[in-house]
């Protein structure tokens, strides 16, 4: 019935698609005109994505070749930057001072009881002050995470209707079944197990910090435990997508070359109809891929600016421990480290996560079979 569909359709295709590029062009901005993304302009609105276009406007210059919509100048470059740097530059000079204030406080404290209350004091001080700059970027990373499941989410159902339309029925059926795993395997296990582990493993640390070391041992542990999660957790999700893209995309690959082989046997006919679909199977394509690069624009714009501060703190801390060491010595370096490797595991989660996502969007790319 599909192919009955498709073939009588071609009927009409010379005389929508002709060789002339401008007639190849009409047909684009027909199949562009089925594509709805006010859902994917809503989301940019909501999540007060910085620049003044939205995905629609990115489709229809990707689609049309006008314009450079990846290309970013060194001042859009800069405005996405400075926010997230200037940041972490203040929190690493912050860091420095109080590892600086440290380093006084043991040259002018003596070995006595006034001397000991000093130096304790200043160690809650330090970690109290160190907790708090990190659940906030932690914080930042967790609702980093929420929003790459929910933009994956919004993403589906425009993408998935318009490979129904294209006829890669197993493509689109191959979507949400990406999606149900990355959403109840993957992000479930980030969000309920990971993230947890690492914020627990990383109070452990600063807690031990210049003690008995049993309380570290324990949180370097919990650090080992979440990155081996995490690294099950993500390949078991690209194997079983990989070999699910594989054979949709086989799948969908055999139903093209199968109309083209019924629209060839056409008499008298035949050729010209087989051209015919060839090039309507390229404008779908072509809009098709567009579709795809515009939602992994969406994604990546999404969680651009969280993903930078969960990086820019991580990088603070790390650098602060290295240069605080000198100073104060190896108990408030550790402290810094410690809470470096949480935001570090958070991180990884992040990328990670959007990185599975993009893999999911990715069959929408290879998805032609012969065409």
């Amino acid at each position: 019935m599909r192919n009955l569909l498709l073939l009588s359709l071609a009927l009409f295709i010379p005389f929508l698609f002709l060789e002339n590029s401008e007639e190849a062009q009409d047909g684009v901005d027909a199949l562009l005109k089925t594509v709805d993304l006010s859902e994917w302009d809503d989301l940019f609105r909501e999540l007060d994505v910085d620049g003044t276009e939205k995905p629609s406007d990115y489709l229809h210059e990707i689609a049309q070749m006008r314009g450079q919509p990846f290309s970013t100048s060194v001042g859009k470059l800069q405005e996405q930057l400075l926010p997230s740097v200037r940041p972490a530059v203040i929190r690493t000079v912050l860091l420095l001072g109080i590892a600086v204030f440290g380093a006084a406080l043991n040259g002018l404290s003596d070995d006595s009881a006034i001397g000991e209350n000093a130096r304790t004091a200043f160690r809650i001080t330090a970690s109290g002050i160190v907790l708090v700059m990190a659940f906030m970027e932690i914080r930042t990373a967790l609702h980093m995470l929420t929003t790459i499941d929910r933009v994956t989410e919004i993403l589906l159902p425009a993408i998935t209707g318009f490979l129904m339309l294209s006829g890669m029925t197993n493509t689109a059926a191959l979507l949400p079944a990406s999606y149900m795993l990355l959403s109840e395997l993957v992000m479930k296990t980030i969000t309920s197990c990971i993230a947890p582990l690492a914020v627990t493993g990383g109070v452990m640390l600063v807690l031990d910090a210049g003690s008995t070391g049993k309380l570290a041992s324990a949180g370097r542990v919990l650090h080992r435990a979440a990155k081996w999660i995490l690294a099950t957790a993500c390949s078991l999700y690209m194997v079983i997508t990989t070999i699910r893209s594989v054979a949709s995309a086989s799948a969908d690959g055999l139903l093209i070359r199968t109309t083209k082989i019924a629209a060839g046997s056409i008499p008298a006919i035949g050729s010209l109809l087989t051209e015919s679909v060839d090039v309507a199977f390229q404008c779908l394509h072509f809009v098709r891929s567009a579709l795809g690069l515009t939602g992994c624009l969406v994604l990546l714009l999404a969680v651009l600016k969280p993903l930078l501060s969960t990086i820019m703190t991580c990088c603070s801390f790390r650098a602060s421990a290295m240069l605080a060491e000198p100073l104060s010595g190896k108990q408030y370096a550790d402290l810094l480290r410690g809470m470096g490797d949480t935001l570090h595991i958070l991180m990884l989660c992040g990328s990670s996560a959007t990185a599975m996502a993009l893999l999911m969007i990715a069959p929408v790319f290879g998805s032609v079979g012969g065409v």
